[in-house]
């Protein structure tokens, strides 16, 4: 498949693609690029996309398409990382990854679960990559009107939450939305509510 990788090229093998989708055990090859042999092989259970997402290298919509790998830099430390989509298991059945950070001892990629859980389970989908701010970001929701953004950074190579805000539109005055902003200083949580106006 097609990556935006300057390092890497990928080759995915899957069990089933039929009536445009894709589903079963998948095995994903990585290869250095022009390399002819595959360095590392990863074999997963199970997996699910949309065949056209397998040729969308950098695909991450909401509610929408979401490529079947990625190759990003998640913990910031200059080298690539790998997500590979293991079916649709985030939240609203969105597209679930496993997370795979490249180790600069083992020269491997080694699965990590504290990143894997950002594109997991309440999470609706792949988490964003802020390069410039050094950030992930994640998005959640609870049915139509309660809505969360969340900011980790990266310390000792594990994703810290250090930003937390929630648009509520349940809040029993119909003409106006919640929104609760938490910021993590100096290890405490501050926390600042506003009222905006509901667009209609």
């Amino acid at each position: 498949m097609k990556t935006d990788s300057k390092s890497y090229d990928v080759r995915i093998e899957v069990e089933r693609c039929e009536d445009g989708f894709c589903e079963g055990k998948l095995k994903v090859e990585l290869f250095r690029k022009s390399a002819p042999k595959p360095f590392q092989i990863f074999n997963l259970d199970e997996t699910k996309f949309l065949m056209e997402e397998a040729q969308m290298p950098a695909a991450k919509l909401m509610y929408d398409y979401q490529s079947a790998v990625f190759l990003e830099d998640y913990n910031f430390d200059g080298a690539e990382d790998l997500a590979i989509r293991d079916g649709n298991n985030s939240g609203y059945g969105g597209p679930s990854y496993q997370i795979y950070l490249f180790s600069p001892q083992s020269k491997k990629f080694l699965r990590n679960q504290p990143f894997t859980n950002l594109a997991q389970n309440e999470y609706l989908g792949m988490f964003e990559v802020d390069k410039k701010r050094k950030l992930l970001r994640t998005f959640s929701k609870s049915g139509c009107c309660f809505h969360a953004t969340e900011e980790f950074k990266v310390l000792n190579n594990l994703p810290k939450r250090v930003f937390e805000e929630t648009e509520d539109a349940t809040i029993p005055d119909e003409k106006k939305v919640r929104i609760t902003t938490k910021r993590l200083i100096n290890e405490k949580w501050q926390t600042s509510i506003r009222y905006v106006k509901r667009e209609q």
